[in-house]
């Protein structure tokens, strides 16, 4: 029997080197199957079998035979042919497995930016038309996988299929009313507290660009993590950990205490420096820190003024200083003098993997960003019946309780805007160093992978 795997066009490095992991092909050969066939996109393979960069590879490994190869101009046939198929969650690739009536295995990737694969694949798990797993635990999904037990999905409908994927994924816009603060207390504050674990598990891979903003920092500065979430920036640069020092500050106390053991390993456990608060509020000297960032943070502010003060530095004869955000007092907190920051936010733009379709009104132009719901589904297991003999052959199945989290999805200009409206607003220059001033340079602005970025770098001259 065959099976065959597919990532579509995605880097899917953990599943395409988990199928030809010796755990997984022990278990698809006890069921029975002897060849495997992966259709690897742009993920590397398993370097133990030196052909990492190879087009295609062709081995014998625990009694199963292994083709691999990156794109062909239709994977139908091999689907056809497959007696089983392990695939990415990509909704177009579920829906070619399940209309063809073939067994699915679907493995969500979740070192993409939201989780809206899984949702989608729990959601269908649920129905009983396929199982969802993760890779670690696709040898002992294999282990107990009954493709007899699986509800056959109906006849093609395009209508119904956009629909699940729309309650699944899709985002809904919003308008706040009342106060701000108690908007984000239930709309973000609550949902993390409650989904911490779950979402901690689908963050754990360093954006590039915020990767090399942290190894570029030297030798010795202390830091700010604005919204730290999980804390998985608190262990970088990976490439000389303990070289710097960075401080996570949190809202949510039960991420914090996964934040607090961040990069540690059970045989060499680790204490990171962190801190309960929220970051508009003033709690560090000003100039305490050499740096700070603010990652996917200062969307979940429910105001403009809000998000403007997550960022501003404010004088001491006004009102407050205002924060970073994850800049959490940004400007205030770093110094004056050589203070770098680098905020990351989500963007109305969503690029192909992310699925997601912001919805957009013409009214409010296009550089007022727009405020949506994001759901989040989070599993639990259930008991399911086989619906040919209800009283026999229990089965475990994943349920969903969705939790709608409050974002506000940045435009095309609007973070860079804010950062000078927030530098503006402390009589802070915006531009290059100018003799008696101080100031802030905005060293790159931009976007990638559904998000907009800019880096700024305090001067004093």
């Amino acid at each position: 029997m065959l099976v065959f795997v597919t990532v579509g066009s995605t880097k899917f490095d953990a599943l395409v080197q988990a199928t030809i992991s010796e755990p997984v092909l022990t278990a698809l050969h006890s069921k029975g199957f002897v060849q495997v066939v992966v259709q690897r996109g742009n993920s590397n393979l398993d370097p133990d079998c030196g052909a990492s960069t190879q087009d295609s590879l062709t081995t014998r490994k625990a009694g199963v035979d292994i083709e691999a190869w990156k794109f062909r101009p239709s994977i139908q046939d091999e689907i056809e042919r497959a007696d089983l198929v392990i695939s990415h969650a990509g909704s177009g690739t579920i829906l070619d497995v399940l209309r063809s009536g073939k067994p699915l295995i679907v493995v969500p990737n979740p070192t993409l930016m939201d989780n809206h694969q899984e949702e989608l694949a729990l959601q269908l798990d649920r129905f009983g038309h396929l199982r969802a797993t993760s890779v670690d635990d696709l040898p002992k999904t294999i282990g107990s996988f009954d493709a007899n037990a699986l509800v056959p999905f109906p006849a093609f409908d395009g209508s119904k299929f956009r629909r699940l994927a729309d309650e699944m994924m899709g985002v809904a816009p919003v308008t706040i009313a009342g106060d701000a603060q108690a908007y984000e207390d239930q709309h973000v504050h609550a949902v993390y507290d409650q989904i911490a674990p779950h979402f901690s598990s689908t963050r754990y891979k360093p954006w590039p660009i915020i990767a090399k903003f942290i190894s570029d920092l030297p030798l010795g500065w202390i830091g700010l993590d604005s919204g730290t979430g999980n804390g998985k920036y608190l262990s970088l640069p990976a490439d000389r950990p303990g070289n710097i020092l960075t401080v996570g500050l949190d809202r949510s106390k039960s991420l914090l205490m996964i934040a607090r053991n961040a990069g540690g390993e059970p045989t060499a456990p680790v204490v990171r420096e962190v801190v309960w608060g929220d970051v508009l509020d003033n709690g560090w000297r000003a100039g305490a820190f050499d740096y700070a960032i603010s990652i996917a943070t200062i969307h979940h502010l429910a105001s403009h003024e809000r998000r403007r003060l997550a960022v501003q530095v404010r004088r001491r004869t006004s009102v407050l200083f205002a924060l970073t955000i994850s800049l959490q007092r940004l400007l205030q907190c770093v110094s004056p003098a050589h203070g770098r920051i680098l905020i990351y936010v989500w963007a109305i733009e969503q690029d192909e993997l992310s699925k997601r379709v912001i919805p957009t009104d013409d009214s409010t132009g296009s550089s007022s960003g727009k405020d949506v719901f994001v759901p989040w589904v989070m599993s639990q297991q259930a008991t399911r019946q086989d619906p040919k003999n209800p009283l026999e052959n229990p089965g475990t199945v994943a349920e969903a309780h969705v939790y709608h989290r409050y974002y506000h999805m940045f435009a095309k200009g609007e973070l860079t805007r804010l950062a000078r409206e927030a530098a503006q607003g402390m009589d802070l220059v915006v531009g290059p160093p100018a003799a008696g001033r101080r100031g802030i340079e905005i060293i790159q602005d931009g976007w990638e992978r559904s998000n907009y970025y800019v880096e700024l770098r305090c001067w004093k001259a």
